[in-house]
């Protein structure tokens, strides 16, 4: 019998390449969609985002940092493969069939990504039992809690999308973004944050980032945002900003958690941890904003939510995405240096934090053209990775 523990590292970010490709595929799909207005209104391009561009690159980076830093093995090819295509099959469908207003290929794109949910929680469970090491544990709990926010959120998306629209569909749908948005993708990259801002720094993480500490502010975070869906499908304003102030508490009690940078760890990340920084303070400022609407019953501000969805969510995705690519490229310490070199970029910083201000001012078209700007720069110096030869050597990055 083989032992994948030997091959572990590659074996990971293999898996990983290959979701991560799937990624980028619907990031330059939502970009197109963004840039050229395609869909009714913001709806598209923010599910083509979302759904199939972050919920992938999720399940790739989340698989593949687990495995490594657990010291397990990576899981089954066909586990992997099932999880890769059931969440892009599944987005496909759902973006296809509210645009088609196709209901039954709607749901079952609802039902696709469910299963893809399923799938990501089964591999990661696999991997906190057989990993060898637990320093990574907090984060895997992270993730599985993010997907059990998910797995709410996509059962109040199938619910709107296979039921009769009611006056309740504005609550529902805003329980809906905040599972998904502030669930997943925030429980997950604050679960993530203390290790892998250590990883982008160079550096050691900071001594408060215990895995108690690190379980606590996930379980307010994740607590919080219950307490917002919740408030939100009761109409109970109160609760709901009692919810959104808990996730502010789970995100501060986050930052505390992140390690000392000093000028040195600057010079040596340069715009991909300046920009991993700048998303975690646009999280911040977003679910700030968002509680005196909360408190008024108004369901959430587009503004905010786009402007979060694009200096938040997109800035930590790129920036993520700046250090693992040339990770997963791999190729010894040489090539990994030339491969940071090529995602190296300050104008994707400014790209990215532009657009989101353009966003939350309402100039619309400004921000589509800067986002179309930030993706064309992004997908030329993906290429200039991609291009680069392939050498088998698998390239470990640096643990927690």
């Amino acid at each position: 019998m083989t032992d994948r523990s030997a091959t572990r590292v590659a074996d990971a970010q293999r898996q990983a390449a290959g979701t991560l490709r799937v990624s980028i595929g619907f990031l330059l799909a939502a970009a197109s969609a963004a840039a050229s207005g395609a869909g009714e209104g913001p709806w598209l391009a923010l599910h083509l985002f979302l759904v199939g561009g972050v919920l992938s690159a999720i399940a790739g980076a989340t698989q593949m940092l687990a495995a490594t830093w657990s010291a397990a093995p990576a899981p089954a090819e066909r586990l992997v493969g099932a999880q890769r295509w059931t969440i892009g099959a599944g987005a496909v469908g759902v973006a296809l069939g509210r645009e088609l207003d196709v209901t039954a290929l709607a749901v079952a794109g609802g039902l696709g990504v469910a299963v893809g949910l399923g799938l990501l929680a089964v591999g990661l469970l696999g991997i906190r039992r057989s990993g060898r090491t637990d320093r990574f544990h907090p984060s895997i709990d992270a993730y599985l809690a993010g997907i059990g926010c998910a797995a709410a959120g996509v059962a109040l998306g199938v619910w709107m999308v296979g039921g009769e629209p009611t006056a309740a569909w504005v609550d529902v749908r805003a329980a809906h973004v905040t599972a998904n948005l502030f669930g997943l993708v925030g429980v997950v990259i604050a679960g993530t944050l203390p290790a892998f801002a250590a990883t982008q720094a160079r550096t050691r993480m900071h001594d408060r980032a215990s895995a108690t500490a690190r379980r606590t502010v996930v379980a307010v975070l994740t607590a919080g945002v219950g307490l917002t869906a919740t408030g939100q499908l009761l109409d109970a304003g109160a609760l709901a900003a009692a919810g959104r102030v808990a996730q502010l508490a789970g995100w501060l009690g986050t930052l505390a958690l992140l390690p000392h940078v000093t000028r040195r760890n600057l010079d040596w990340a340069g715009p991909r941890l300046v920009q991993l920084a700048a998303g975690t303070a646009w999280w911040v400022a977003a679910i700030g904003a968002l509680v005196p609407g909360d408190l008024d019953g108004r369901a959430p501000s587009t503004r905010v939510l786009a402007a979060l969805a694009v200096g938040g969510v997109a800035q930590v995705l790129v920036a993520s995405l700046a250090y693992l690519g040339p990770v997963i490229r791999a190729g010894g310490h040489e090539r990994l240096s030339a491969g940071f070199a090529t995602t190296r970029s300050w104008t994707s910083l400014v790209l990215g934090n532009v657009a989101a201000v353009t966003l939350l001012t309402g100039a619309e078209p400004v921000a589509a053209a800067l986002i179309a700007a930030w993706a064309l720069e992004l997908a030329v110096r993906a290429s200039a990775l991609h291009r680069a030869p392939n050498t088998p050597h698998a390239t470990i990055p640096e643990g927690p």
